[in-house]
């Protein structure tokens, strides 16, 4: 540790009742305070000062009982020290010093140059007490209530996350049946389409098969007069006979003919898709759609805290 102006040197260089006899700054006044932070002993004139001076009057001074009979050593000054945090802006000064006024821990030289006209606390005066004071009481009670609104808010979340699962869970088997009933509905009417179609179609072969079988009668018919006609070419009596018979069946078998022309036809059937049914396709949100709403989950007593 550098030497201080006018400080009496200790011989030994760990502490002596000679250096500690004499202040500090005057050097041959006795010495009546220590100052724990200066790591220097004061008179009673310096400590007046000392105590007055807005930089050292929050200065831990030993005085009484506590009056240090020797010069503290390095060692217990290097452990007092460490005892304290350094300040960030001043890394050499220790924070000793609440701003109550904006709730702000800071050093010394912090104190004189951003706080001088606030309310303050000096840390080492007020630490003793504090366990047993309200303050630190009601913070640790704040704590352990809040600590159990923690506890109460996970339940809550893993309650909501399984009502989400099995949210999901039913609302995917009602799509599943929805879907089911809808295939049901489809393959009814196919079935119902497809049996309408196999009747116009019966029906239809039905009628055009009868006309062929006609059409095959009709055919032997003609054949028939056809042949007696052949047979009767050498024959000119029965061969006229045999035409004046067939003029009378080639007039039935024109007729005939002309009956089945006519009924020679079929019923043309198309599919016409249902208008309803080709929106729902062309629909992006066709079938059904999902309506979504938050649910207000019911919880333990929850409290915001201000701290003032």
């Amino acid at each position: 540790m550098a030497e201080v102006d006018g400080r009496k040197p200790d011989p030994a260089g760990v502490g002596s009742a000679y250096a500690a006899l004499f202040c500090g700054p005057c050097g041959d006044v006795k010495a009546s305070s220590f100052c724990k932070d200066c790591h220097e002993y004061l008179c009673s004139s310096c400590t007046r000062c000392h105590e007055r001076l807005d930089i050292t009057k929050h200065h831990q001074l030993l005085k009484g009982t506590q009056f240090p009979s020797s010069y503290p050593t390095r060692q217990q000054m290097a452990s007092d020290s460490e005892s304290f945090e350094k300040c960030n802006d001043h890394p050499l000064e220790d924070i000793k010093i609440f701003c109550k006024t904006h709730h702000v821990l800071c050093c010394v030289a912090c104190s004189v140059a951003m706080h001088e006209h606030c309310k303050k606390d000096y840390i080492p005066d007020i630490v003793q007490g504090y366990m047993a004071g309200a303050e630190y009481s009601k913070l640790q009670s704040d704590i352990q209530h809040l600590d159990q609104l923690g506890v109460q808010c996970q339940a809550d979340i893993d309650r909501c996350m399984k009502e989400v699962d099995k949210l999901n869970w039913d609302e995917v088997d009602r799509l599943k049946k929805y879907k089911e009933d809808i295939m049901k509905y489809l393959n009814k009417r196919e079935k119902e389409l497809i049996a309408e179609m196999q009747q116009l179609h019966d029906h239809d072969l039905s009628l055009l098969k009868d006309i062929q079988a006609r059409l095959k009668t009709w055919q032997s018919d003609l054949g028939d007069a056809k042949a007696k006609l052949q047979s009767h070419q050498q024959n000119t009596y029965k061969l006229f006979l045999t035409a004046k018979r067939t003029l009378a069946l080639v007039d039935q078998l024109q007729d005939s003919l002309n009956d089945m022309q006519q009924q020679t036809r079929y019923q043309h059937y198309e599919l016409v898709k249902d208008d309803r049914m080709e929106k729902i396709l062309t629909d992006t949100t066709g079938i059904a759609t999902l309506k979504s709403a938050d649910v207000e989950v019911e919880t333990g007593n929850w409290t915001m805290f201000i701290w003032v």
